[in-house]
């Protein structure tokens, strides 16, 4: 009985989480396309605009697939066997990537969403998990930021051997109570009177990839007001067997 009663734990643990990352991704997608049958409908759009725009919506469809081919792997986290595959890639690029997805979706929220990075940020990251970490982090701070804007910033120092990637809102902030459980599975920084909705596995999702990348997440008040959450990675994170 109690083996049936843990499976159906782990059951229904894979279909929350699956259901957020499938979902999650899938908002931007909806935006862009949103804005691109409004300017070809008012005809703002060249053939050529009109193909730019279709190729980033198809390069965003395939990252999505490929999330979704991967989502098993998410899944074994709660069994000590999920594994990165690690490989050269720019987080510069990655962090505008993400942005540029979520830019509609930014302006749907009546949120400024800014980017301040080098362009150049060479290391070695499992690239999907990367992404992960990042739009669930920049989506969060949309979500909940109260129509502020968000800054996402990276720290790369000069013969360091670890980068900082900063997501920044000036939204209403996280309780102290709540800092301390944000990050465990089903838990949502949110107050009794909000209706946000979710499964409160983004963050614990989040937390997870980070810790399996040998790096750390942190959260903390924001100088100002709002709330920035703090992810130290190593530029050249390892497999693990």
């Amino acid at each position: 009985m109690t083996e049936l009663l843990a499976a159906v734990a782990a059951r229904d643990s894979f279909i929350a989480v699956a259901a957020h990352e499938l979902r999650n991704p899938m908002t931007p997608i909806v935006g862009q396309i949103e804005l691109l049958l409004k300017g070809v409908k008012a005809g703002k759009y060249s053939s050529a605009q009109v193909e730019e725009r279709l190729t980033r919506i198809h390069q965003s469809m395939q990252n999505y697939l490929r999330r979704a081919a991967t989502l098993l792997d998410v899944s074994r986290i709660t069994s000590g066997n999920f594994k990165l595959a690690p490989a050269p890639c720019n987080l510069g690029e990655i962090i505008r990537l993400v942005a540029e997805t979520f830019g509609e979706t930014a302006r749907h929220a009546g949120t400024l969403l800014e980017v301040d990075a080098p362009q150049s940020i060479p290391g070695s990251w499992d690239r999907l998990a990367l992404e992960q970490v990042i739009d669930n982090l920049v989506s969060n701070a949309i979500k909940y930021g109260g129509k502020s804007p968000v800054l996402v910033s990276v720290e790369d120092p000069a013969g360091g051997s670890s980068v900082v990637i900063r997501i920044r809102d000036h939204g209403p902030g996280i309780s102290p109570q709540n800092k301390e459980r944000i990050f465990g599975q089903f838990e949502r920084a949110i107050g009794a009177d909000e209706r946000q909705t979710g499964f409160g596995v983004g963050l614990w999702v989040v937390g997870q990839i980070v810790e399996a990348m040998e790096g750390v997440i942190s959260v903390t008040d924001a100088e100002g007001g709002g709330t920035v959450f703090e992810v130290v990675l190593p530029k050249y994170s390892k497999d693990k067997p």
